[in-house]
């Protein structure tokens, strides 16, 4: 993968330490696409491959040079501290579509600043697209700067990523989302879903249950690209609902998801 990164990125001394982690940990990725599951993590959608191992490994020790803790889905049972900065990984966001050799999966970091979303870093190698914040206020695809065009419901083609165990709820609001928008899409990846959101190649993201790392990196770049962001966390904040994207669409999924009795999202997270 060849992406080039303006030199003015290293003025951000985070950024770039979270930049060349994720670009060397897409090396790895390179390599295993397609590998098989090595274990489940509780269902059969829950996969662990060796390259999600040797990826957090390696994001791991890069960010550690930033003097910041890490947290990675592959070593969940780290507390995520409270009143200060951190580092959330998500080594392959996608492992289902990694392991069956299909382009949609990403390596996410995520900063979290006193549990705000502050910078993020999403990588689709397959796909030769990198997103990545430059502050609270400037996210950028593959070097360029974006923001997001908030269009209306007629406009919009949406993404779901359901939680580990569906409910029947979240069919029926699938079903409504599909019904009422250009169509809804699963892709397997909730943090491409929301980068694409983001972009406005989607005009909105929603997921339940997501843990943390699969989404802070990508939450960062929807906040910096100026998207609608609503949220609801569980009791141990590691655990969220989440609808990204144009504010008319956002609002419609919200109303249908209080009305299906799945979520009552609030504003962001500051």
């Amino acid at each position: 993968m060849a992406i080039r990164i303006d030199n003015h990125v290293n003025d951000n001394e985070l950024i770039r330490i979270a930049l060349d982690a994720v670009l060397a940990a897409t090396k790895i990725a390179d390599g295993f696409n397609g590998a098989a599951a090595v274990s489940h993590k509780g269902s059969l959608r829950d996969i662990v491959t060796q390259a999600d191992i040797d990826i957090s490994e390696l994001l791991i020790k890069r960010l550690s040079l930033s003097g910041l803790p890490v947290i990675s889905e592959e070593n969940p049972d780290q507390k995520i501290p409270v009143g200060t900065n951190c580092w959330v990984v998500d080594p392959i966001d996608g492992t289902v579509n990694f392991s069956h050799g299909l382009p949609q999966y990403a390596v996410s970091v995520g900063l979290l600043d006193n549990g705000s979303f502050r910078l993020g870093v999403v990588c689709a190698p397959a796909l030769n697209e990198l997103y990545f914040t430059l502050n609270t206020e400037r996210a950028l695809m593959n070097g360029r700067p974006f923001r997001h065009e908030h269009l209306g419901i007629q406009d919009a083609l949406t993404a779901a990523s359901f939680s580990a165990r569906v409910p029947e709820p979240q069919y029926t609001l699938f079903r409504q989302v599909n019904e009422s928008t250009r169509g809804c899409l699963r892709t397997g990846s909730a943090a491409l879903n929301i980068c694409w959101a983001a972009t406005g190649k989607l005009q909105a993201a929603y997921g339940f249950a997501a843990k943390i790392w699969d989404v802070a990196g990508a939450l960062a770049i929807a906040r910096a690209a100026g998207c609608e962001i609503q949220l609801q966390y569980a009791d141990d904040h590691l655990t969220l609902d989440y609808c990204v994207g144009s504010h008319d669409v956002v609002q419609h999924i919200s109303k249908l998801a209080q009305q299906n009795g799945l979520a009552n999202f609030g504003t962001d997270d500051e």
